[in-house]
């Protein structure tokens, strides 16, 4: 990769977890503008005693498990594809799987 293969301006990147602290639990967005940061930012969570809950995971043959709503996911028109079908509010989650 040579420095023509970089983009050129700022960078945003951004990563969702669903956490668990001191008996509260809920989604966390971490921000930063390097990869670096972004990393450092998530493996800062293990030490300040905040732990992910259950991820939404594929297994091979079945179908993935929202992990907000410990639910099973529906299959969406894309093959492949799963969303989760509670209701959030107005809206519905916004949880996808490929």
């Amino acid at each position: 990769m040579t420095q023509a293969d970089l983009p050129a301006g700022e960078m945003k990147y951004s990563f969702k977890v669903h956490v668990q602290a001191h008996g509260f639990a809920g989604d966390q967005i971490i921000s930063s503008t390097t990869v670096n940061d972004l990393v450092k930012s998530i493996r800062l969570l293990g030490h300040a005693g905040i732990e992910p809950t259950t991820a939404a995971t594929l297994p091979i043959g079945n179908t993935p498990v929202c992990p907000v709503h410990q639910r099973p996911m529906k299959a969406s028109k894309r093959p492949g594809s799963f969303f989760c079908t509670a209701k959030v509010g107005e809206g519905y989650c916004q949880e996808k799987a490929c």
